[in-house]
């Protein structure tokens, strides 16, 4: 009888314990997965602008001219349809600069791109009745990429076609604005922007600011 009573006894102890073990098990599992979720929340309340800036770190440079032109519109159009602050503005502003040509970039210290670029912003915002945004980006096709070579440098010449969008009078436009890139490949392999003209006035930039504009 003492036999049998302990044997309950022991099974009880058990029984006790694997709940207390699935238990606490699934504490842990749901906090983990609470956790989980809140991660994935934070995530999905980025703005794209953030997700941009915050995959820079890991992101590899882009490997091709179209694939350098695509990004750089990607930080484009956050300068433009996105609101941020301004340490996210210079965030981004540094991510399109790195984007350039040495040569390039000498043109304007870092603090007169970024002046320049915020003029750029405003000037935008300020036309039509509500601002003017970024409605679509074409570029050029990789296999419509014209290579040659210049003064012992591989460069490409591709083109951007901006569809913006704006309000006049009640009315939506639609303004399309067309840019040719020039790049040059530098030491490292990389692809970077020499420098762009819009197609209708036929000037180079100098700058390498925020692009699109209807003036």
């Amino acid at each position: 009888m003492k036999k049998h009573a302990k044997t309950i006894v022991m099974m009880l102890f058990i029984v006790v314990v694997l709940v207390g073990v699935y238990l606490a098990l699934s504490r842990r599992n749901k906090e983990e997965t609470s956790s989980d979720t809140q991660a994935s929340k934070s995530v999905r309340d980025m703005t794209h602008t953030q997700k941009l800036i915050a995959e820079d770190a890991y992101k590899e440079y882009p490997s091709t001219p179209v694939q350098v032109l695509k990004y750089y519109n990607e930080i484009t159009t956050c300068f433009y349809n996105e609101d941020y602050t301004e340490d996210e503005l210079m965030a981004l502003a540094l991510m399109s600069r790195k984007m350039l040509d040495d040569e390039l970039v000498a043109n304007q210290t870092t603090d007169e791109f970024y002046a320049q670029l915020k003029k750029d912003i405003a000037n935008l915002k300020l036309q039509g009745d509500y601002g003017t945004t970024i409605y679509n980006i074409d570029v050029t096709p990789s296999m419509d990429v014209d290579y040659y070579e210049h003064e012992g440098y591989e460069c490409a010449r591709l083109y951007d076609t901006f569809t913006l969008k704006q309000m006049v009078s009640g009315t939506i436009y639609y303004p399309v604005v067309r840019y040719i890139y020039v790049m040059r490949r530098d030491d490292m392999g990389h692809w970077k922007i020499l420098g762009f003209k819009k197609m209708e006035e036929g000037a180079e930039s100098a700058s390498g600011t925020a692009l699109p504009n209807i003036g």
